[in-house]
C-alpha cells in the first residue's frame, strides 16, 4: 500500500528507476531543525517544517522533469491544499508523503500488486493514469489526493483517519499510514508491513532534504 521508498533520485521498491533532475534549493526558509538521523518517536516540530508552498515549489523542477504538465501541477496543489484543510493537518505534511509516495508523479505505477495507486499510493484511488502518458485527467487528480487524504469509502488507511487515532503525533501519523498501525510508539522504525525509513525520510524532507541529503539519511549512516 505504502511502501515505496525515496532515496537517491530513485523510487526503491517501485517502478521507476529513471534519474531526474535536483529539486530547487531557491526560496527555502530558514528552519532551526536541520536534515538529520531521526531515533525512536523523535520527529521535527511542526514549525520548524517547510512551510506548503515552499515544499511543492523546492520539488516542482522534480514534478515537471518526470512529465507533469503545469496544469497537472496546479490542480495537484489546490487539492493537497483544500483536501489537507478538510482532514486537519498542514498540506506540506501531505505533499512530503506524496513525495515519498510517488515522487508527485500523476501517472505512478500502481503499487503493492496494482492495488494501492495515486499519487498517495492508495486504495481506492483512481488507475485510469496507471503508468500512462500525461496528462492525468483532474479529476482522477483530485480524486487520488482526496482518497490519500480524507478517505473514499474503501478500506484501509489515510491521513485523516490516522489524524483521527495518533492525534497530531506526526510521526505516529506517518507510521499509521505507511503500515496501517502502530506496533511500537516508542519506535516508529517498527514497521511490519511497511518501511522503517518511512517516517525518516518524510522527517527530512519536510525540513528540505534533496536527493542527495536523502540517500545518505536513508541508508547506514543512520542505522538503516
Amino acid at each position: 500500500m505504502h511502501h515505496q521508498i525515496l532515496i537517491a533520485s530513485t523510487l526503491l521498491l517501485g517502478a521507476v528507476t529513471t534519474v531526474y533532475a535536483a529539486p530547487s534549493t531557491s526560496n527555502l526558509e530558514t528552519r532551526n531543525a536541520s536534515p538529520q538521523c531521526w531515533y525512536g518517536n523523535d520527529f521535527p516540530a511542526q514549525s520548524d517544517w517547510l512551510s506548503f508552498d515552499s515544499l511543492f515549489e523546492k520539488w516542482r523542477p522534480q514534478f515537471q522533469a518526470q512529465g507533469d504538465t503545469d496544469h497537472e501541477l496546479d490542480v495537484m496543489k489546490d487539492a493537497l491544499k483544500s483536501y489537507s484543510q478538510q482532514g486537519g493537518f498542514s498540506a506540506a505534511l501531505a505533499t512530503a508523503m506524496m513525495i515519498q509516495e510517488s515522487a508527485g508523479n500523476t501517472c505512478r505505477v500502481c503499487g503493492d500488486g496494482g492495488v494501492s495507486c495515486g499519487l498517495l499510493q492508495v486504495r481506492g484511488a483512481p488507475k485510469d493514469c496507471d503508468g500512462k502518458a500525461h496528462p492525468c485527467p483532474d479529476s482522477s487528480i483530485r480524486k487520488a489526493i482526496e482518497c490519500g487524504a480524507v478517505g473514499c469509502g474503501v478500506e484501509g488507511s489515510n491521513i485523516k483517519s490516522c489524524v483521527a487515532s495518533r492525534g497530531q503525533k506526526w510521526g505516529e501519523v506517518l507510521r499509521c499510514y505507511n503500515t496501517g498501525s502502530v506496533t511500537d510508539p516508542s519506535n516508529l522504525r517498527v514497521a511490519s508491513p511497511g518501511d522503517p525509513r518511512y517516517v525518516h525520510l518524510i522527517a527530512n524532507i519536510l525540513l528540505g532534504a534533496g536527493y542527495a541529503e536523502l540517500s545518505e539519511l536513508g541508508g547506514a549512516k543512520c542505522g538503516f
